[in-house]
């Protein structure tokens, strides 16, 4: 056995390693190539006959043509985010097939800045695979975190139309109590002046309108309190819910302070 020669050995390591990236990049443009013309073909042939020319004439299955048209979809257009010129011409970073493949699970706006951000060369299939899943995981998550706080902006959005219709309603209910006040004004001045006269009933009459004002009256201003209070309530229980998320244990503790009112409450209802 010769001696080895390190510094040969060294050159024809990297040439094999020049080699080897010339023909990963060969074979992922010639795929790309392959997939432009699959989808060419399939825009030409008869609805239903797809998969049988590409069985008979070329003897891909569907899932591998789509494969390729996918590849031709994603890297080989002119717009995409690998390049903007054409598809042998733009640079390609030097990856096989199988990781062209695995790269096309980066969603497509995410992909070129993920390419930047690793060195995609030196990367085994798993390892490739794995930080592919990890941006898969961080938007999942990025898009989980999205919709919760859309819905949390919708429930105040909610709970602020809700405040100025109670807002509304609380001004009609103040503008329909002072009529009110001024029908019972006006029926008392009514009464006595009935009753100056003597004239029984009229007087009668005037009292039940007073009576039945004043019935009117106290309704109006205990609906107005009513709606008030489960309004409040609704606050109440919303912040609740949102204390409940964010400290469960002080929750509890006003959870109970809330159920005591409730209980003390009713018992004084109750005893009346």
């Amino acid at each position: 056995m010769g001696e080895i020669i390190p510094e040969r050995t060294s050159l024809i390591a990297a040439e094999i390693n020049v080699i080897k990236h010339q023909t990963e990049k060969m074979v992922l443009n010639n795929f790309i190539e392959i997939g432009r013309r699959l989808a060419e073909a399939k825009g030409l042939i008869k609805y239903g006959e797809w998969g049988k020319w590409l069985k008979e004439e070329v003897g891909f299955s569907q899932n591998r043509a789509e494969k390729l048209m996918r590849l031709y979809e994603e890297f080989g257009r002119e717009q995409s985010p690998l390049g903007d010129a054409g598809a042998l011409g733009r640079e390609l970073p030097n990856v096989s097939y199988t990781h062209a493949l695995i790269l096309l699970g980066v969603p497509e706006e995410d992909r070129a800045q993920f390419i930047r951000d690793i060195d995609i060369e030196s990367m085994t299939t798993r390892e490739l695979e794995q930080a592919v899943n990890e941006v898969k995981q961080s938007q999942k998550e990025k898009t989980g975190l999205q919709e919760a706080l859309a819905e949390e902006k919708e429930k105040s959005t909610r709970l602020a139309q809700e405040r100025d219709n109670l807002k509304k309603e609380a001004g009609d209910l103040r503008k329909s109590k002072q009529e009110l006040k001024q029908d019972v004004e006006k029926k008392i001045l009514e009464i006595k002046k009935l009753a100056e006269n003597s004239n029984f009933k009229s007087y009668q009459r005037v009292s039940n309108e007073l009576a039945a004002a004043q019935i009117k009256l106290l309704t109006s201003k205990i609906a107005f309190r009513f709606e008030g209070l489960e309004k409040a309530f609704k606050e109440l229980s919303y912040e609740m819910d949102l204390l409940a998320k964010v400290d469960d244990q002080v929750y509890g503790e006003y959870a109970k302070k809330l159920n005591e009112f409730l209980v003390k409450t009713m018992k004084e209802r109750m005893g009346k």
